[in-house]
């Protein structure tokens, strides 16, 4: 009832505004991000950026800079390919088709098939007073939702925020090939949500110190396929630069309500604000399911060559502070290659899903990541995780090359190895037990006139048996994309 309330007030609020609509950038478009980053190193983006989906605001602020002598080749062509891709205002319509013999198993921040069969038809309107994406997705071989309308939302805008509803994918932190706390792992929920669209900073003296600054929450029904039917998932996160290139992200989510839990004004504010050792307990008193996050990112430049170190922490909230940490850490370098404005991008990140008191010491607490005692089903979705692609208590070291041409056309080569389960508990929904996992990943991207083409191939050390089916030596894919 709570949940069905917010979306008709929302629905109210938006069809009677008198404000214009911007549109976002969602996750998915790998590419993109990669050319915002770059021109963040060099400040034609400003604010911080590990947020997604982001305001197309915010890049096109001073996306309109010369081309002059100023500015490598190279980040004056990612300036042109982001332009591209600024949405127009009115009518816009897709169809994209994706392929492939097996949903991959680390799904990272593209936007991969989800089936074997994975088809979508959208079309999104935006005018000055509202904004709409609908977009219609049928996947074939899926025990459930086959059509489904993933994607599809209204939002308006109150000044320089943005009220929103609907099933809008999230990735909440500086991780490449994963992230710890909200990822596009699992199918986006329907949400009902507030985030703000320009990262200006404070006027006052007082709060100036923070910098720029981005803030998203929200609250989404997590669904009846589950054992606590219709929980709430609330998150909160906050972003923030208090110097130039250094990003910090605070995140929280909260697990509650749903089917036979207290839902009322008390159990709300234990969980918003705790107080002694009554999160995260198997009591039956205990408000809910808490996770929080902390990630720090920072860019520079040195040459003509751009770096960007992060890192990432995720902790079961108790006590007041975070403890039993997931972690990740890595880095993007970026040289130009040429003349012409190619570039050469490698990324390395390491993952660790298995909680530790410390963040890197202390007790170990095997299968707490995603999991609690009283919401069993946890911090998933549709079956699928909503942050680390490979659940709790995994290993995941990644690398990944991309060589990128002026026009865009891209080419990719990525190495994973991973222990899934590697402490061999049954809490973890990916495998029954502890299994390596070794791969590499081919895949290109052209755009060409009757669309945008991709196709990507894996190739596994060995056969993997998981807890929904065998990951096959080989997988392929391919995906086509039109702009109507």
């Amino acid at each position: 009832m709570l949940f069905r309330f917010i979306i008709a007030a929302m629905a109210t609020t938006i069809l009677s505004s008198n404000v214009s609509a911007q549109q976002w950038a969602p996750p998915g478009d790998a590419n993109l991000r990669r050319d915002v980053e770059l021109l963040k190193t060099y400040n034609i983006i400003r604010g911080p950026l590990n947020t997604w989906p982001i305001s197309w605001k915010q890049i096109t602020n001073n996306i309109n800079v010369n081309g002059d002598n100023s500015y490598p080749t190279h980040v004056i062509r990612a300036i042109d390919r982001v332009k591209r891709k600024i949405p127009n205002k009115g009518f816009r319509a897709s169809a994209t088709a994706r392929y492939t013999n097996e949903p991959s198993l680390v799904r990272g921040f593209g936007d991969s098939a989800r089936s074997d069969a994975d088809l979508t038809v959208a079309a999104a309107f935006t005018e000055e007073k509202i904004e709409a994406n609908v977009s219609v997705n049928y996947r074939d071989n899926v025990s459930n939702n086959h059509v489904n309308f993933d994607n599809s939302y209204i939002a308006t805008h109150l000044g320089n925020w943005s009220l929103y509803a609907g099933a809008i994918d999230r990735w909440w932190g500086p991780g490449q090939d994963n992230t710890l706390l909200l990822s596009t792992n699992a199918r986006p929920m329907m949400s009902a949500g507030l985030r703000r669209n320009d990262p200006k900073a404070f006027k006052s003296k007082w709060l100036s110190w923070i910098g720029p600054w981005t803030w998203d929450m929200f609250v989404a029904n997590m669904g009846d396929d589950r054992v606590i039917s219709d929980a709430l998932l609330v998150g909160m996160r906050l972003g923030f630069e208090p110097f130039n290139n250094f990003e910090v992200g605070l995140s929280r989510t909260l697990q509650l309500c749903g089917e036979g839990r207290p839902c009322n004004f008390n159990s709300w504010t234990q969980a918003l604000i705790v107080v002694g050792d009554l999160e995260n307990g198997a009591v039956a008193v205990d408000p809910g399911n808490q996770l929080a996050s902390i990630d720090l990112s920072y860019s520079m430049n040195f040459g003509n060559k751009s770096l960007k170190i992060y890192a990432e922490g995720t902790a079961e909230d108790e006590v007041l502070i975070p403890t039993q940490y997931g972690r990740l850490v890595g880095s993007t370098l970026v040289s130009p290659i040429g003349k012409n404005g190619d570039n050469l991008s490698l990324n390395v990140e390491l993952s660790d899903t298995s909680a530790v008191k410390f963040f890197f010491f202390g007790q170990r607490f095997p299968g707490s990541l995603y999991n609690h005692a009283n919401y069993k089903t946890g911090h998933r979705f549709d079956n699928r995780t909503l942050g680390h692609s490979l659940d709790s208590g995994s290993k995941l070291a990644s690398v990944t090359a991309i060589y990128t041409h002026s026009e865009g056309d891209n080419y990719r080569v990525t190495f994973r190895s991973a222990t899934i389960n590697w402490e061999d508990v049954s809490r973890n929904i990916v495998s029954s037990g502890r299994q390596k996992y070794q791969s590499l990943e081919l895949s290109a991207s052209k755009l060409f006139n009757f669309g945008y083409l991709e196709a990507n191939m894996s190739f596994q050390s060995k056969s993997v048996t998981l807890t929904q089916g065998v990951l096959p030596r080989f997988v392929g894919g391919l995906t086509w994309r039109i702009n109507i």
